[in-house]
């Protein structure tokens, strides 16, 4: 079967970061472009996206806890969730290790100032997430990849999340410490950043942008590492505490977007797979307006 998701989702996701990969050539960028097309009249067939109340105990507890409402500050709600971003960067570094049992950001956090186990991308960007969702922005995180499902290479999870003075989800990378800007100034979103790097726009990255407390640069971070991996995105349709944690009885729901013509099950299907893990139940769309649909 083509979509493995279940089998992605209990392993870390490799983050191709080391110099001994070779450097990806326009073929990903091509691959992109003939990739751009969206049908932008498909149904909605799939329950709506959800976030969790920043009122949720869990949550609250989480708030309180690392005392994020100071980590956050007094400023806009662009400065709080950037503030939030780079605690996050800096509060669990990048390595692809074995995901923990219990993927909360309670958990992860601990883990790292108790054990120094550091976490991969999908890890780091579950805690961003509920960070994220403690200060009641409403975010999920997004699953990146290639165009080739069953071969990857590797993927990267970011996050998206909703600010409600820009009116958008905007692109936010704990792994980097990395949200981006157009030409312009403007923030941008994960859809936004797709489009622009297929029209030849320029997309900009913040000055401290770093992996392991060396500079990122947009060559790399956009033109080598990601353009590879905006073909598809998977997202939960649930964003809560917790839910990226499989158990047994458990039901996951995600939605895949694939591009018009991208080998795919047959639209307005899914698929669903259960074993001693729980469940992960797979919708899938080329309608991008209601993957990226804003809350």
């Amino acid at each position: 079967m083509r979509n493995k998701l279940w089998l992605i989702l209990p392993a870390a996701l490799s983050c191709i970061l080391t110099s001994a990969q070779p450097a990806p050539s326009t073929a990903y960028l091509d691959i992109l472009k003939k990739g751009r097309a969206y049908d932008t009249i498909q149904a909605d067939h799939f329950p709506a996206f959800t976030y969790q109340s920043s009122a949720d105990a869990d949550l609250t507890e989480l708030r309180n806890f690392y005392h994020l409402d100071s980590v956050a500050g007094h400023g806009t709600d662009i400065s709080r969730a950037i503030n939030l971003l780079q605690w996050m960067h800096l509060a669990v570094p990048h390595e692809d290790e074995y995901n923990l049992p219990v993927l909360t950001a309670r958990n992860i956090i601990k883990t790292y100032k108790e054990k120094h186990i550091a976490q991969g991308c999908y890890p780091l960007a579950i805690a961003m997430n509920e960070i994220f969702l403690s200060m009641g922005f409403h975010s999920r995180i997004v699953i990146c990849f290639a165009a080739s499902f069953d071969n990857p290479n590797g993927g990267h999870v970011i996050n998206s999340v909703y600010i409600p003075s820009l009116r958008k989800s905007l692109w936010m990378d704990p792994q980097f410490n990395v949200f981006l800007k157009d030409g312009a100034g403007n923030f941008l979103s994960i859809a936004e950043v797709r489009e622009n790097l297929i029209a030849g726009k320029k997309v900009n990255l913040n000055k401290n942008a770093n992996y392991h407390g060396k500079s990122t640069t947009a060559k790399y971070y956009l033109e080598e590492f990601m353009t590879e991996h905006l073909y598809r995105f998977i997202s939960p349709l649930e964003s809560k505490y917790n839910g990226e944690t499989r158990a047994p009885g458990k039901t996951q729901t995600y939605l895949e977007l694939i591009p018009k013509g991208g080998a795919a099950p047959s639209f307005g299907t899914f698929e669903t797979h259960t074993d001693k893990n729980g469940s992960v139940k797979t919708y899938h769309t080329t309608n991008a307006a209601l993957f990226w649909k804003t809350p």
